[in-house]
């Protein structure tokens, strides 16, 4: 059976994180807005959605992570359960995945957002287009939206694996606990 707290813990991160798909999403919708007019010298670029999409599912994101890490307990390097478990072993690198793909998304989010920043730039050299101004390339969001997803499932992973190990060391089945002489809860 599944403790209610670990249920919990495992909904709100797959909350922020379908967040933080949904908010990729509609900046990838939106991004393509961004560009206004060249005025001969500069590209001049408006704030869309994208802009505040972006920042928002970097920090959903980032938050989900934060609070899987937490309720895990590896703020302080994991040692509040002994590391001898392979199943422990296993939740605490695919965390470390998890937080790779986290980052890796949520710098995609942040580069995404500023791109989509108002204000004026200099057009790119070389770029085959009529004014040589760009908007971000297409799927940035949509991308680093897939990569929050499976942050996300690499993250819950873990936690269920190092909770999992972690209850099957901390509570003993009831006919160990006779054999140690351990008193039994009825």
């Amino acid at each position: 059976m599944v403790e209610k707290h670990v249920v919990v813990i495992c909904v709100a991160a797959s909350a922020l994180a379908l967040a933080a798909a949904v908010l990729g999403i509609v900046g990838e919708a939106t991004k393509s807005r961004s560009f206004v007019r060249y005025d001969g010298v500069n590209c001049v670029y408006r704030r869309t959605p994208a802009f505040d999409c972006g920042i928002a599912a970097a920090a959903s994101l980032l938050t989900g992570q934060a609070i899987l890490t937490a309720a895990t307990g590896c703020w302080d390097g994991c040692r509040r359960r002994s590391p001898s478990d392979h199943r422990r072993f296993g939740g605490y690198f695919a965390s470390v995945l998890s937080w790779f793909l986290a980052i890796l998304s949520a710098c995609a989010f942040l580069a995404g957002a500023v791109r989509n920043e108002r204000g004026e730039r200099r057009p790119k050299e070389g770029v085959a287009s009529y004014y040589q101004c760009t908007v971000l390339v297409a799927g940035v969001f949509a991308g680093a939206s897939f990569l929050s997803l499976a942050a996300a499932a690499v993250g819950i992973a873990s936690y269920i694996a190092t909770e999992g190990a972690a209850s099957s060391v901390v509570s003993p089945p009831a006919e160990l606990r006779v054999v140690l002489g351990q008193r039994q809860q009825l």
